[in-house]
């Protein structure tokens, strides 16, 4: 056990002792209620994504030792062993990403919703910080934007239920800052020149978090790079991964969310009628269910917003 699992553990402990044995008058810790689930739940992802990775660095040895212990065998018994040691290591590698996932969600949701009187708000704060990739030694190599892409996917839940402390929306967005990579693929289509969109996911992450933060006009500036990229892609049609492995979208899908979010954004400008405009953009673009089902949640908010 690390430092700061110790130290992670301690606290809880702690602050469960004084919660349940003392009352305090004016400075009496407001807890959320599921505070200790949520503090329960990253524990055990934690666990588990720290066994998954072991195990996966485990095999990954192995697989080298294998490689040097099959020279000289027949060709054919050499296939075996390595297909089989080959089938161990991804299958260690899926568990590891999955493992991964889980920790980053739970880490990201007790962090947005514990309070800010808790007395572990720091260290979750800190823990997610350390998640980014530039603590990856190997930057803006191909892990690098795996790992942002993880948990850009992480914030994406809890970006669209919309109910976020701007302080920690503004955090996410400084975590969430699209890399080099993103920006010059902006101007390059700023300058009519289309390429293939990178890490586009983490843009409109990155808007959502601006636009929790209370920075409408950051928010509407990125949106726009997002819709310039979209709409000329949809154009050809083209289909992509997207989020969920195995989940094939169109850039025309790509382009009816950013229009969404976009509504999302005027509604929150107060600028009703244009929200109204792209939303109706909206509603005229097919989609598929399971989709529409993720995106209720800004739509309900816009709907909300345009009538109040």
């Amino acid at each position: 056990m690390n430092q700061n699992k110790i130290k992670f553990v301690t606290f809880s402990l702690l602050f469960g002792f004084i919660s349940s044995n003392h009352s305090f008058a004016s400075d009496k810790i407001i807890t959320h209620p599921n505070s200790e689930k949520l503090l329960h739940d990253l524990n055990t992802a934690r666990e588990l994504k720290e066994k998954s990775q072991e195990n996966f660095a485990s095999i990954t040895r192995k697989r080298s030792e294998v490689h040097q212990q099959v020279k000289g065998l027949p060709e054919e018994q050499k296939k075996r062993i390595l297909h089989k040691s080959g089938e161990k290591w991804l299958s260690a590698r899926q568990q590891s990403n999955n493992c991964m996932v889980e920790y980053l969600s739970k880490l990201t949701s007790a962090y947005l919703n514990l309070p800010e009187s808790h007395s572990l708000i720091t260290t979750v704060k800190e823990e997610l910080a350390a998640q980014h990739p530039d603590q990856n030694k190997n930057k803006f190599t191909q892990s690098y934007y795996n790992q942002l892409t993880l948990l850009s996917n992480a914030c994406h839940p809890e970006l669209i239920k919309g109910k976020i402390n701007p302080k920690k929306a503004y955090f996410l967005a400084k975590l969430l800052k699209p890399p080099s990579s993103i920006k010059f693929e902006d101007r390059m289509h700023f300058i009519g020149i289309t390429v293939e969109p990178q890490q586009w996911h983490v843009q409109a992450a990155y808007t959502l978090a601006q636009l929790r933060a209370g920075n409408i006009s950051i928010a509407r500036k990125e949106n726009k790079k997002l819709l310039r990229k979209a709409e000329r892609l949809s154009k050809k049609g083209i289909e992509l991964n997207y989020r969920k492995e195995g989940n094939i979208r169109t850039y025309k899908s790509l382009q009816r969310e950013f229009l969404l979010h976009r509504a999302l954004i005027e509604s929150h400008a107060k600028e009703k009628e244009d929200a109204k405009k792209y939303l109706s953009e909206v509603l005229e673009i097919e989609e598929q269910e399971q989709i529409k089902k993720e995106q209720k949640f800004l739509q309900s908010e816009i709907d909300l917003l345009i009538n109040s």
